[in-house]
């Protein structure tokens, strides 16, 4: 059975943006990858919030988090169209980065066979519309 990965339909997903993630979604839009962290202690804050969980400074800078790799995935089967159709794949899948410590982005993982992924693999970000922005899911790298 040929088991690949599939991009999920993002075309009515309304993100929430508020004053605090509204610079990883404007980065986004430019397909940019950019975390925040903090300007006094460098702890980087994943989600985004108004206070440094570690020393409760206010400041950020939105930085690059560096190369990413799958944490934790899992492979679901959605239903066909009608019960005749082959089920889609879906990979939700936790993505952790080498230059930002304890991050970790919920994505999805596309166009990946099902039995060739690990825990650890490399993968690269891609852009998919949304209603609103641009999402952030990955592909497997090389």
């Amino acid at each position: 059975m040929n088991r690949v990965s599939t991009l999920p339909d993002f075309s009515r997903l309304e993100v929430a943006m508020d004053q605090w993630s509204a610079p990883f979604w404007q980065a986004g839009g430019e397909h940019r990858l950019v975390m925040p962290r903090c300007t006094a202690c460098a702890t980087f804050r994943w989600p985004p919030g108004p206070f440094c969980p570690t020393c409760r400074a206010k400041a950020v800078a939105w930085v690059p988090p560096g190369a990413a790799r799958i944490h934790s995935f899992t492979i679901l089967a959605q239903p066909g169209a009608d019960k005749d159709a082959p089920p889609q794949w879906r990979m939700p899948t936790l993505v952790e980065f080498a230059d930002a410590p304890g991050v970790r982005l919920v994505s999805v993982l596309i166009d990946a066979p099902c039995d060739a992924v690990a825990i650890g693999d490399p993968v690269e970000i891609v852009w998919q519309p949304a209603a609103n922005a641009l999402v952030p899911v990955f592909r497997l790298r090389g």
